[in-house]
């Protein structure tokens, strides 16, 4: 072996349990393990066939074959992920007959399909008569369709679509479901819509995207379980990051394993990755369940931090972790005032400066800034580009061209009449353009189009937003005439809600142009935004996932805020400001693409990965945690903090405001059951 076990590993390589569930903690070395594991395995004679090494991610798979080769395994291991262990076993079942195979389909296909099942379902809504408030109107709308992508992806991770041929499915399980998933019915309903266009009859799939593999084989197995006998049997399972297994993927795992060995690790404390369909569960009461035999054996030594924040990870989970002696890890706290805008994310920024002007050897992509959600990232985006600090966003995007920052800003062009800076901007005007069609439901029809607001040549031949976008890219100013002419007029087929909508936004363009004289500022202006159209009403027709428009609401407050800050300048001023600020991050992305560049990210973005040093901002009431399950929050926040290596930096607000510090770290709920 390359590395010597450590006491918690010989133990792991001696048990010759059937199931074994490794309980880890961040940092512990849980693929070596896995990967010495196969190792011993192979030792012992058993062939490399025999072997399945899986993973739930490619960036896992790779991470699996690298530890692999370091242990020295033999090369004929190689690691899937259990996407593509699925896809094998469709392709034995093919080949035996039972089924034939469908095609694989990108996005692009998938998004076809999903507008056809949203027509679909409008239309019966419409032959009922009735009344719904959902807004249908997807197909100009990408984001939309890639939201509702997202919901399918996790209903099928869940097992939950194998539930819409039920008999009363239509009638009461779907409303059940829409209640437990916190979503719109009728976003169940077009997913079900989707499925049955998919799946017409039972096990006749008409194609399949990545997500469609192990939901559609364990589909295929339950209508002829005779042909699993006739599957591969495999004598080992080894399963890394366990805590990023799903409904769908346990149960596949459960009904191949047979009599075979399976040995999974995993960190508890890490499951937060609720999109793909991850459950505690899954490494709890379920598996204990499913596993009555196994044995649970503890990986609880880290090798990525230090004592400090063991002891603080240990007392914010209530389970041991422990660090070698070699480490350690800086612990800051960094105080602020909360009530004064833009306290924390100066603070962080100042922090940052601190630790490299200190530190030399310090490098700027050796530090990461992370926030519980996107909307954190407004404030600090500015004080670094006002401190000179560069930095990339990471799986995240840039708060200037976020749809809803976009749709305000296009209601700050309208209202000004300022549209210089949408000159030769078409990377801007593109989603801004969508971002207003989006908010209000833009119809797809080209005959919408054939007006003298946009003339543009060839127009028939162009799709309707496309036509629209390369109108304002050439006259910026017909954004105005876009909104009033397009947006907002009333058109056949609209729905009596989205009428209303239009006529809210209509009413709103309207006061706005008659007041331009007194709105001086772009404050001015976006508060007066606030008191004419319900904002959250309105994010909400656009994402329908009650947190995530909870999160574009709280983006909006925030770029109101910055705007304040600009006092009566005129809002010109303040567009300026902006076209500015994007294109020194525009300038600084490219041309720091192979420099050092701090990281700002999420923890979702954030999880299985380490940095040198960490900064964890608005450690506060209301922010984090930012939900009311702190059992969630709570490995929300062992996942911020366990990503630092030699110092970790807590932002919190000062003494003089105890009452908002984060009730996670202080107080008996931060210990919690």
């Amino acid at each position: 072996m390359a590395h010597e076990p450590s006491p918690e590993q010989t133990a792991i390589l001696q048990s010759r349990a059937n199931v074994v569930l490794i309980d880890a903690v961040a940092g512990s070395g849980k693929t070596t393990t896995l990967a010495m594991v196969a190792g011993a395995a192979s030792a012992r004679g058993l062939a490399p066939v025999a072997i399945a090494c899986l993973a739930f991610s490619d960036g896992a798979k790779k991470r699996f074959a690298q530890k692999l080769a370091e242990e020295n395994a033999p090369a004929a291991l190689v690691p899937m992920t259990i996407t593509e262990f699925a896809r094998r076993h469709l392709r034995k079942l093919a080949t035996l007959g039972v089924f034939t195979q469908p095609p694989q389909i990108g996005a692009a296909k998938v998004r076809d399909h999903l507008v056809k099942a949203a027509q679909g379902v409008w239309m019966r809504h419409q032959s009922r008569g009735s009344d719904s408030e959902f807004d249908f109107g997807i197909e100009q709308n990408r984001d939309r369709i890639d939201h509702l992508f997202a919901v399918l992806r996790e209903l099928k991770a869940r097992l939950l679509t194998h539930q819409f041929g039920d008999d009363d499915f239509g009638s009461i399980g779907q409303y059940d479901l829409a209640e437990a998933l916190d979503l719109p019915v009728e976003l169940i309903e077009i997913c079900a819509a989707y499925e049955r266009l998919r799946e017409p009859d039972a096990g006749d799939f008409g194609w399949q995207t990545e997500d469609d593999a192990v939901p559609d084989l364990l589909r295929l197995l339950a209508l002829q379980p005779d042909v699993l006998d006739q599957l591969w049997q495999h004598a080992l399972f080894l399963v890394d990051e366990w805590h990023d297994v799903n409904a769908a993927e346990f149960a596949l795992l459960q009904l191949l394993k047979r009599r075979g060995r399976l040995v999974v690790v995993g960190d508890r404390d890490q499951v937060i990755d609720a999109a793909r369909g991850a459950e505690l569960r899954f490494s709890t009461d379920t598996f204990r369940a499913a596993y009555a035999d196994a044995v649970y054996l503890p990986l609880h030594r880290t090798r990525r931090f230090g004592a400090a924040v063991a002891r603080a990870v240990s007392k914010l989970t209530s389970r041991p972790v422990e660090a070698i002696p070699e480490l350690h890890t800086v612990q800051h706290r960094a105080a602020y005032d909360p009530d004064v805008a833009g306290a924390c994310a100066r603070t962080v920024a100042g922090h940052v400066q601190a630790l490299h002007n200190a530190h030399h050897a310090v490098k700027l992509s050796e530090i990461a800034i992370i926030t519980r959600e996107d909307d954190q990232t407004i404030d600090i985006e500015n004080a670094l580009l006002d401190a000179g600090i560069p930095y990339q966003c990471e799986g995240i995007v840039s708060y200037l061209l976020r749809p809803e920052i976009l749709f305000m800003r296009a209601l700050l062009h309208i209202a000004s009449g300022s549209y210089d800076t949408l000159e030769q901007d078409k990377p801007t005007i593109r989603p801004m353009v969508t971002a207003l069609a989006a908010f209000v439901s833009m119809q797809s029809s080209a005959q919408h189009f054939e007006s003298d607001y946009l003339q543009v040549s060839g127009a028939a031949q162009k799709v309707p937003l496309e036509q629209a976008i390369e109108t304002v890219t050439g006259t910026p100013a017909s954004l105005q005439m876009f909104f009033d002419g397009i947006v907002t007029r009333a058109q056949e087929g609209d729905s009596p809600l989205t009428l209303n909508w239009k006529a809210r936004f209509a009413a709103c363009g309207a006061a706005l142009a008659e007041r331009r004289a007194s709105l001086h500022s772009a404050h001015d202006v976006l508060l007066a935004v606030r008191a004419l159209i319900d904002l959250p009403a309105a994010v909400a027709r656009a994402v329908p996932r009650r947190s995530e428009a909870d999160a574009a609401v709280r983006s909006i407050a925030h770029f109101i805020d910055f705007a304040g800050t600009f006092g009566q300048r005129p809002v010109a001023d303040f567009l300026h400001e902006l076209r500015e600020r994007q294109a020194r991050l525009a300038a600084r992305t490219k041309g720091n693409r192979y420099r050092a560049q701090l990281v700002l990210t999420t923890v979702r973005t954030a999880k299985g990965q380490e940095w040198e040093h960490v900064i964890l901002p608005y450690l506060q009431r209301g922010e984090f945690p930012r939900g009311p399950d702190l059992a969630e929050e709570r490995r929300f926040l062992y996942v911020a903090m366990t990503r630092a290596k030699g110092s970790l930096t807590l932002c919190e607000p000062d003494e003089a405001h105890r009452a908002l510090w984060s009730p996670l770290l202080h107080g008996d709920v931060a210990r919690g059951a």
